[in-house]
């Protein structure tokens, strides 16, 4: 959990939430297979559209899917974080393995 947590560089909502949600404690899990950014941002775009079409409310979606679109073809990891029990939200995070640095990151609010 350490490293995921030093893995944020970029302060905003979404990975505040996210951060908080690890030092509270959430189940979290981080893939270890590199996956190209440009497939990770058309699986992520749909996720969004999913959640929007079932009423729930999503931060950070826009801007992680800008940074996504930045890396390319770049392998980056998945990482997420169910923080559902305690503040509703689940987090899936994009990370650069080398360093290893968050990319992108958008929580859903499951709660609504």
């Amino acid at each position: 959990m350490t490293e995921l947590l030093a893995a944020f560089e970029i302060d905003s909502e979404v990975t505040t939430l996210a951060k908080s949600a690890l030092i509270s404690g959430a189940y979290f899990n981080v893939g270890l297979e590199p996956i190209p950014a440009e497939t990770l941002r058309g699986i992520c775009r749909g996720r969004v559209r999913a959640a929007q079409r079932r009423g729930k409310s999503t931060v950070g979606a826009e801007e992680c899917l800008a940074k996504l679109a930045e890396k390319g073809e770049r392998g980056l990891l998945v990482a997420y974080v169910d923080d559902r029990e305690r503040a509703g939200y689940y987090f899936k995070i994009y990370l650069d393995p080398h360093p290893l640095k968050v990319v992108g990151c958008f929580g859903v609010d499951t709660s609504l």
